[in-house]
């Protein structure tokens, strides 16, 4: 009786010992798959992390080249940029606007300066080592606060920038017709912008619009 209780003990236990180690295995086999997808997780995670970043910084990339009217990509010759003016009234209030500008066509050298002095004899001739910039401009008001004020658009509203970055100072030149005039709210103005420069120094044509915000034209066609 005892060998019979020994034995059915010993197939008990046997038994108890077999089953427990099946539900180990089963969970060790549990844990590696979770450990398994928590790792694949984390990698698809770090991935998606890694690839946000440069998409971001590529579609500032894109953005920043895009944006014609810095000095690293001016507005090209024969494109038009719109750009943010200011029209005051007579007690010097202030109305916003938007305006289109183009820089339709430029001439220097011999064939800037023929066309100057043809239009005055009294026109400065060039220095040595310099020349003339003619910048053709139009300048069209799209939109504005007041109907009843004009916008008053000058050849002096642009600066000519040499490729050292330093501004050239104005040569009182008489063209025709000049960038000189009113403009109510869709109304056009044509006119020429001119300089004495340096000869064959790349030249931007800088506006100042009405946030005291640069905008840079270039003149190499």
């Amino acid at each position: 009786m005892i060998k019979k209780w020994f034995a059915a003990g010993t197939i008990g236990a046997a038994l108890t010992l077999s089953a427990c180690g099946s539900d180990t295995t089963e969970v060790n086999e549990e844990q590696d798959t979770t450990a398994s997808e928590s790792v694949e997780e984390t990698e698809e995670e770090v991935g998606e992390a890694e690839e946000e970043p440069a998409e971001e910084q590529a579609a500032e990339e894109e953005t920043e080249e895009s944006e014609a009217g810095k000095r690293s990509n001016p507005v090209a010759v024969g494109e038009t940029k719109v750009v943010d003016i200011t029209i005051f009234d007579n007690e010097s209030n202030s109305y916003e606007g938007k305006a289109e500008i183009t820089v339709n066509s430029v001439t220097r050298g011999e064939e800037a300066w023929e066309e100057i002095q043809s239009t005055n004899e009294f026109n400065e001739e060039p220095a040595e080592g310099h020349e003339y910039l003619m910048a053709d401009v139009t300048a069209t008001l799209v939109e504005a606060e007041t109907e009843d004020y004009a916008w008053y658009v000058d050849a002096m509203n642009f600066s000519f920038i040499g490729s050292d970055g330093s501004p050239y100072d104005w040569t009182s030149v008489v063209v025709e017709p000049e960038l000189n005039g009113e403009v109510y709210e869709g109304g056009t103005l044509d006119g020429k912008v001119v300089n004495m420069v340096k000869q064959d120094d790349p030249i931007l044509l800088v506006f100042e619009d009405g946030n005291w915000d640069n905008v840079f034209f270039s003149t190499e066609e």
